[in-house]
């Protein structure tokens, strides 16, 4: 990474010293190129430590009178929204132990001060206020032949959507099962036991209610078998392709039926993802990394969105909530351009065009603009969402950074009921300790405003805004 800085600040991009950035680039990616990275600490010459950590938190602020930890926010729950201006704040710590040409024992442990925001589902959430146990497995490596197997709980995590509140649709949850890994190609299989929830009928055949006068839920087992594929391709001038594929079938176990109820049958069904990740490395001041994927979940064609549906559990033969797209076509893209040893340029998009199970009504903002109505003349099952993010930073220094985010969001009709139309503006103050333009070692500072189509913000006193000013102060550090 060293030299890559001083391509950088020398401005060495030229013809004849290319190559050897592109070289030091492609060299750095590999070593950098995991989601969390890690130190080495040696015991001795045949043990060792291997640990790392990330933390993010930050003291955020709303409304006219800037109270500390106010609600709302700038986020956007069915779209991209901008990390800047809003972040979740999380604590992950790692450690593991490797014996030389024995094998290693590595765990993981996360913590979620928030929720964040669910792009894949399957097989575990992000919950909140929870400690969750990402990783606790053994690995064996086989280094006369090139490969290694691993066995146990194994979190696999891709580089994030940088610039946007976003997690990568390929990362994968606390698989429970074992894998083989070689530099080129990966294969992971895993079995998950979750929890399905389904509708039930009385001694008369009749739905059973709740007390809202809804169908009521009731708690089945359901088992998740995943195949996680993964390959690596090295391309012309140091690009690198990684093909993915994960492939999921859920089957349902009745558990015993609460006295009068007989539970309905929740069907087997299947899931899967497939797309790939494209890496640029640094290539006259540009680098950046492309991801393209195509997501098919189980989806119940019955169910409309509502409040039916629990916190962190898949509804009926759906599995997921049912405010969920079916299918996703996905295009993302960021990108980091070195303009000179002063500044550079963090760009970033995002296009999703979702489809849901069943057609929904079209909705429409309300005369008062305090809300979203149905359009009785018309309804759809797909919609197309844009994100866009820009962010100049100019250096003061190495290590201080002023940055100037822009982030725009755009959905093609209004389907659910926080659908929104955005434009966020975000000044944000950085120390970068790791002096890089997309940097994961900083403290900052930064105030928003976000204007929005209709008044979907509403504030802890019940009142509704379109127009939202926020503040957050804190801390973000990947080692």
């Amino acid at each position: 990474m060293f030299f890559i800085n001083r391509c950088i600040e020398e401005s060495l991009f030229r013809k004849s010293r290319g190559f050897y950035c592109i070289i030091a680039g492609t060299m750095a990616f590999f070593s950098v190129h995991p989601a969390f990275s890690e130190e080495t600490a040696y015991i001795t010459d045949n043990y060792k430590l291997t640990y790392g950590s990330v933390i993010r938190g930050s003291l955020k602020t709303a409304s006219d009178y800037f109270s500390i930890n106010s609600i709302p926010n700038q986020n956007l729950e069915n779209q991209a929204s901008s990390a800047a201006a809003y972040s979740v704040d999380f604590l992950s710590a790692r450690l593991g132990l490797e014996i030389k040409d024995i094998g290693s024992l590595k765990t993981r442990v996360d913590y979620f001060w928030q929720n964040p925001i669910q792009y894949n589902l399957y097989p575990k959430d992000y919950s909140q206020k929870e400690l969750l146990f990402r990783d606790l497995y053994i690995e064996i490596p086989f280094q006369n032949k090139g490969f290694s197997i691993w066995l146990g709980r194994r979190t696999f995590e891709f580089d994030e959507i940088y610039l946007f509140q976003k997690e990568n649709p390929f990362n994968q949850i606390e698989l429970q099962g074992f894998g083989y890994s070689s530099d080129v190609f990966q294969a992971s299989f895993s079995v998950n036991k979750e929890t399905v929830f389904t509708t039930g009928t009385d001694q008369n055949n009749v739905t059973i209610l709740d007390s809202l006068g809804k169908p009521k839920l009731f708690q089945n087992d359901d088992y998740i078998f995943t195949a996680f594929l993964s390959g690596k391709f090295l391309l012309s001038e140091g690009k690198i392709f990684q093909p993915i594929l994960t492939l999921r079938a859920y089957e349902s176990r009745s558990t015993s039926n609460p006295q009068g109820v007989q539970k309905n049958t929740v069907t087997t069904s299947s899931s899967f993802i497939a797309g790939g990740i494209f890496s640029r490395p640094i290539s006259d001041g540009l680098k950046g990394t492309t991801t393209i994927w195509f997501e098919s979940l189980p989806a119940d064609k019955t169910a409309t969105p509502d409040n039916n549906t629990q916190n962190g559990s898949y509804y009926g033969e759906g599995r997921i909530p049912p405010n969920y797209p079916q299918n996703t076509i996905g295009f993302a893209d960021s990108s980091e351009y070195y303009i000179n040893r002063r500044g550079g340029l963090l760009t970033g998009i995002v296009l999703l065009n979702n489809t849901y199970a069943s057609s929904l009504p079209v909705l429409m903002i309300s005369s008062d603009r305090k809300s979203l109505i149905p359009d009785s003349n018309s309804s759809s099952r797909t919609i197309n969402r844009v994100s866009i993010a820009i962010q100049p930073v100019f250096y003061f220094t190495n290590y201080l950074q002023l940055g100037l985010d822009t982030n725009y969001n755009y959905v093609s009709k209004k389907l659910i009921a926080n659908d929104a139309n955005s434009f966020v503006i975000t000044p944000i103050l950085k120390y970068a300790f790791d002096k890089q333009l997309k940097t994961t070692k900083y403290i900052y500072t930064s105030i928003s405003y976000g204007h929005y189509d209709w008044k979907v913000k509403t504030f802890s006193d019940g009142s509704k805004t379109d127009q939202l000013l926020t503040t957050q102060t804190g801390i973000y550090f990947n080692f």
